[in-house]
């Protein structure tokens, strides 16, 4: 008998995996370049948020995570123009690079709590993006750098599209074992309770300063293929909505589990990106096609916040526990998962 349930519960997961994977895969061939561009950025928004996940279920919040998806940018498309190196090592530095600087600079600044860390991740984000902006001789500042050149000699929507589809397959699976592993399990009595689990022996600092470089890492992996399709970055390429809109992705979809940051990118992305269009289309929104979007985040964020605290994922776990599954308590849940534990029976 249980071997037919869990039989069952591998098809139910097993069964919708298999036609997004094929939908995913094919969708260029009847999407057209256009939605697959839409698509590209999608997966991209999907690795900053999953990786953004990590540090923030730890309990800080921080504003800085698009700094280094900057970094990453620049880092490969410095090494690319300025020295003439392959993509291959321009990704991988751009991973490295900005993983070192969240290192350095998370080792002092996890030690603040609350707003104060909050302040001080603002504070690293505004340095950053001066240093970007006067610094011309590295960055080109206001100018940007431009003929960024393609991966491989690739020009067209296609190839960047399994590309980034790759990448984001790539993230999504390593944060998932991290998230079933014992580092993902801690990360998470950290965020529910950094002082007890002090005291049962897990390093907070060196937990959440692990957390920031691993976030870091992908998230500049996720800048360099930007630097590449774009073929031209500046500072306005990145700037404060950027982290805004990441932490509106991980509050929309719920971060207690791997697939709510995934869900909030996707979702958010479409319907912006709906917006945008929509602004091109009707004549007079053109100019208010930024203002809408933001007006949509934050109408958004309101409403998660008031409505479903624990987001997408949590809500449909929340219906899934009340009305399929009795017998669940609605708060307890299994550490590292999110999924529901049952009551022991006396």
């Amino acid at each position: 008998m249980s071997k037919t349930i869990t039989r069952g519960k591998g098809i139910k997961f097993i069964l919708p995996l298999t036609v997004g994977s094929l939908f995913l895969l094919f969708f260029p061939l009847f999407g057209g370049p256009f939605y697959a561009n839409v698509f590209i950025l999608m997966f991209l928004h999907v690795v900053l948020a999953t990786s953004y996940r990590l540090l923030y279920i730890t309990g800080l919040v921080s504003f800085c995570h698009a700094t280094f998806y900057a970094i990453g940018a620049y880092t490969s498309a410095i090494l690319a123009t300025r020295l003439g190196l392959p993509f291959g090592v321009c990704f991988l530095a751009a991973g490295i690079v900005p993983a070192v600087v969240a290192a350095v600079f998370a080792w002092p600044a996890v030690r603040a709590r609350g707003a104060y860390f909050f302040i001080v991740s603002f504070a690293f984000f505004m340095v950053m993006f001066s240093v970007i902006k006067h610094w011309p001789s590295v960055t080109r500042g206001v100018e940007g750098i431009h003929g960024i050149p393609p991966v491989m000699g690739l020009t067209t929507v296609t190839p960047y599209y399994y590309l980034a589809l790759i990448v984001a397959a790539v993230t999504i699976f390593v944060m998932y074992r991290l998230d079933r592993s014992r580092f993902g399990t801690e990360l998470l009595a950290i965020g529910d309770a950094d002082d007890l689990a002090e005291v049962i022996g897990i390093n907070v600092v060196r937990h959440r300063v692990t957390a920031f470089a691993i976030g870091a890492l992908f998230a500049g992996f996720a800048g360099s293929i930007y630097a590449h399709y774009i073929r031209f970055i500046c500072p306005d390429s990145f700037p404060l909505w950027t982290t805004i809109y990441i932490l509106i992705w991980c509050v929309l979809g719920g971060a207690r589990k791997v697939w709510g940051p995934i869900v909030g990118a996707v979702v958010l992305t479409l319907i912006a990106e709906q917006l945008r269009l929509t602004g091109e289309l009707i004549q007079g929104l053109v100019l208010l096609t930024g203002v809408l979007q933001a007006l949509f985040y934050a109408a958004v964020l309101f409403i998660v916040i008031m409505t479903m605290p624990h987001g997408i994922v949590g809500l449909v776990d929340t219906l899934r526990t009340r009305f399929g599954r009795p017998g669940y308590p609605g708060g307890d849940t299994k550490p590292g998962t999110g999924s529901p534990v049952p009551k022991v029976m006396k």
